[in-house]
């Protein structure tokens, strides 16, 4: 399967066909057998929407170095709506207590930087509810990540709303960026169901 996938490097945008490319999502759906699309059934909305955008915000270099060995990963990655709402506080967690620190940093917010880092995890939405309260007393310039932590306080589903943490990254990037959001989708692939085949034979 790696060998199929190096004779295909991934390329930014949606496209027509395979013929004119594929980007990690489009990829997927050809590992599986499914047709040519960049919302292949069997994965997982919010992998799919988080793996999209981050597709999209990398070059090619960084996009065939750090996305496209995940791609096998992510095919039969569809699961339950808790499932889908675990992964999206992955997202969400990593959002407050590192991507915002950064850019608080940047901003010279260094005590506030530390405060969020310090956290809990974020693993429900009073977790969301109080991060949001606080990046909004003291993140002056934090509006991207305030419409995603507002999304999810509201309920949203989080496939709605998981894109926003990369326009977030891309604002702060740095060396550490593509590494960081391609373990958040490690991460987000291996939450699977307890009753999950694969899972129980780990």
């Amino acid at each position: 399967m790696q060998r199929l996938i190096d004779q295909h490097p991934l390329q930014r945008g949606a496209h027509s066909d395979r013929g004119a490319g594929m980007c990690a999502m489009e990829m997927v759906a050809w590992l599986a057998g499914e047709p040519h699309s960049d919302e292949p059934r069997c994965a997982c909305p919010v992998l799919g929407a988080f793996v999209r955008a981050t597709n999209d915000a990398m070059s090619d270099e960084a996009r065939n170095r750090w996305l496209r060995p995940l791609v096998p990963q992510l095919v039969n990655t569809r699961a339950t709506v808790a499932i889908e709402r675990q992964r999206g506080f992955v997202v969400l967690d990593g959002l407050v207590r590192t991507l915002v620190p950064k850019s608080l940093r940047r901003d010279r917010l260094h005590a506030e930087a530390d405060l969020l880092a310090g956290f809990a995890p974020i693993v429900d939405l009073e977790g969301v509810r109080t991060s949001l309260r606080a990046i909004e007393h003291f993140g002056r310039r934090q509006q991207a990540a305030c419409w995603v932590l507002a999304r999810a306080a509201e309920g949203q589903a989080p496939a709605r709303f998981v894109a926003g943490a990369v326009t977030v990254a891309r604002s702060v990037y740095d060396a550490t960026t593509w590494p960081l959001l391609t373990a958040w989708i490690e991460r987000m692939a291996r939450l699977r169901p307890a009753t999950d085949p694969a899972l129980q034979q780990a």
